[in-house]
């Protein structure tokens, strides 16, 4: 292998930029590739004409030292700060204050910052899905979108997908795909609502029990729609699965009905609605190991499906992953180069 590989990173969600972001100047040519039109996965944000929502991931919270030190460089930069949003818990409209007492983070504007800040660092090809990975006899894989167009070849390559994508990618390599098949991930369906005036709800954030709702929350950041009350809901993962094949219309009126239900207020027109199925939406058993690499194969995989399912988890897996490729770096370019396997 030269002493300057080149590393492909499959997915722009924050495991692999944080993975592309602690590499970045120390391989010659890094390229992360992204499906969707804007990075950041389940920090991805929603847009619905003039109004704009958090529809995944609304706050993170913190607890390993390592992250701590990232998030205060992230406040330092002024793309996070603290968030005291009040949660509740909610039981057809009874309203009880939450036991939660992490300290809360918030992106500024929004959550997608975070996500948007990293992607500046990196060579982020947008809108282009890679399906196929080719493995070449001198060493090195070819990468292949959905339409069978070539996208490079690369000495490395790091899969930060979802669980399902990583065992599709990886059939060849049951070190990788075998764990990653065993992973199970919950479906999640979003609604989002926008209301021109105020709703008389007092909280923040709430906690719904005994509802196809799971959470709700308000979304703070539509600075252009000041007047709005703007919400997010997401549905139970028992009744998304059960609805998860159904109608957009059907769902969107469910999740209206229940968010009226269990707020105990009088159903009102909202002035914006639109709602959003993540398949794929969190590990219900992630695999206790902080990434996978396979040194035989210069390939590996991350993401907060083998850690814990939070931004938390995605980021410790993302340097986790960074850091194995760092030391595969060093320990393979110690070796003479008739005897490398790239």
């Amino acid at each position: 292998m030269q002493t300057q590989p080149s590393v492909a990173i499959i997915g722009a969600g924050l495991a692999g930029l944080t993975c592309a972001t602690a590499l970045k100047g120390l391989v010659a040519n890094l390229r992360v590739f992204e499906k969707s039109i804007f990075p950041g996965g389940r920090l991805g944000r929603f847009r619905a004409g003039e109004y704009e929502f958090n529809h995944g991931a609304q706050f993170f919270t913190v607890n390993n030292p390592l992250f701590w030190s990232i998030v205060s460089a992230w406040q330092t930069e002024g793309i996070v700060r603290p968030w005291d949003g009040w949660i509740v818990e909610l039981d057809k409209g009874q309203a009880m204050n939450s036991a939660m007492a992490t300290q809360r983070f918030v992106g500024v504007p929004g959550m997608q910052m975070i996500a948007e800040n990293l992607a500046g660092r990196c060579d982020l090809v947008t809108s282009t899905h890679i399906v196929e990975l080719e493995r070449q006899e001198e060493g090195g894989w070819r990468l292949f979108n959905e339409r069978g167009v070539y996208q490079g070849a690369y000495d490395i390559v790091i899969i930060a997908t979802a669980a399902h994508q990583v065992s599709s990618l990886c059939r060849a390599i049951p070190a990788i795909s075998k764990p990653a098949e065993s992973v199970d991930m919950t479906v999640c369906w979003s609604g989002m609502f926008a209301f021109d005036k105020a709703l008389n709800i007092p909280y923040d954030a709430a906690n719904v029990m005994d509802s196809p709702l799971s959470w709700i929350s308000r979304h703070q950041g539509n600075e252009a729609t000041d007047q709005a009350d703007c919400w997010v809901l997401h549905a139970s993962p028992e009744w998304s699965q059960k609805y998860a094949a159904s109608f957009r219309g059907r769902v969107m009126h469910a999740l209206l009905e229940a968010f009226w239900a269990a707020t105990d207020l009088a159903e009102r027109k909202p002035v914006s609605s639109s709602v959003h199925c993540w398949k794929h939406a969190l590990p219900i058993n992630p695999i206790s190991e902080d990434s996978l690499f396979v040194e035989a194969e210069a390939i590996g995989a991350c993401g907060d499906w083998c850690t814990a399912p939070r931004i938390e988890g995605a980021v410790l897996s993302g340097f986790s992953m960074a850091d194995r490729v760092m030391k595969f770096i060093h320990k393979t370019a110690a070796i003479p180069a008739s005897k490398s396997r790239l």
